[in-house]
């Protein structure tokens, strides 16, 4: 099949150009390239298509008629591939975007009529999970995702780093006490992050050079970020809490931050992850600097660390 294709390829370059030499230029190949692939077309046809002598180039009635079929073969290539191009560089189709839940209910999803009054012909179909994502399976243009390990064989482009803060709620630590060291935690009831891809039961302090690793436990392990949010605020335990999920909790006396004088060493790097390109679509482009955008340098979310 690819073959024939080629063949008719170059017999459409030689009608449009009536020259050997010129379809060869045309086509960056050899005019004994052009010859040879002309009389391997016409010997698997068995039919004459171009007259030749040394000053003179015609098409046979047979090849009159090839011509046209070759044209439109070639022309629906080169329009396939056009469309093809022009919808992938333009603000216009869909855009299929996998996002980290809990991150784009808290910074995404309020702001989305924002980014449709940008780009009002573009449709966005938005997939919300946490797990590691296959974007290839999923058909999808793009994942905002939080992961050590980026995919192999993809562009990960590096967008932020999401701390941790420990805390709990008033109600909480009035019934089972405050906890002032790291080591302390192993008392209390730990609510943890717990799924097939990360179980969260080692937490992480640093302070002065001196890293500790403390193994807490618990009677609650959940496989979202907002539902350890939602626990913590309810007096469950104590969470380690990703700063993103937090706004006014502290101010308002719903949390208390926890162990203030260690720090939490503990990050999740978030992504944009998509497939590689030559040249970036720029409607993936407009979603990942509308992101920025939003999120700022440095996040804005981590002004809860100093409050």
């Amino acid at each position: 099949m690819i073959k024939k294709v080629q063949q008719m390829v170059v017999f459409n370059a030689l009608t449009h150009q009536r020259s050997f030499t010129k379809a060869a230029q045309l086509l960056d190949i050899s005019r004994t390239q052009v010859s040879k692939q002309i009389q391997q077309l016409e010997e698997r046809l068995g039919v004459q298509l171009v007259q030749r002598t040394t000053r003179s180039f015609a098409l046979t009635e047979a090849g009159e008629r090839f011509a046209v079929r070759c044209a439109n073969i070639v022309n629906e290539v080169n329009e396939a591939e056009s469309e093809l191009l022009e919808r992938c560089d333009s603000m216009q189709g869909i855009l299929r975007v996998g996002i980290a839940q809990s991150f784009a209910r808290h910074h995404i999803a309020p702001h989305i009529a924002e980014f449709h009054a940008q780009y009002p012909q573009l449709d966005l179909e938005m997939s919300l999970f946490d797990h590691r994502v296959d974007l290839i399976a999923e058909q999808l243009d793009l994942w905002i995702g939080m992961t050590d390990s980026p995919p192999e064989g993809f562009v990960a482009r590096h967008l932020a780093d999401c701390h941790f803060v420990l805390a709990a709620s008033p109600d909480y630590l009035a019934k089972h006490g405050v906890p002032y060291t790291p080591e302390a935690l192993v008392e209390h009831n730990c609510i943890t992050y717990y799924s097939r891809e990360r179980k969260d039961n080692l937490w992480h302090f640093r302070q002065d050079g001196q890293n500790l690793q403390v193994k807490v436990s618990g009677n609650y392990r959940v496989d979202s970020a907002d539902a350890i949010l939602d626990a913590t605020l309810a007096g469950h335990g104590v969470g380690y809490l990703a700063t993103y999920l937090l706004d006014k909790e502290f101010r308002e006396g719903k949390l208390v931050r926890l162990i203030p004088d260690w720090d939490l060493s503990q990050y999740m790097p978030l992504y944009a992850v998509y497939p590689r390109h030559k040249f970036l679509p720029k409607k993936v482009d407009a979603f990942i600097r509308f992101i920025k955008q939003h999120i700022g340098e440095p996040v804005y979310w981590d002004k809860v660390l100093n409050s």
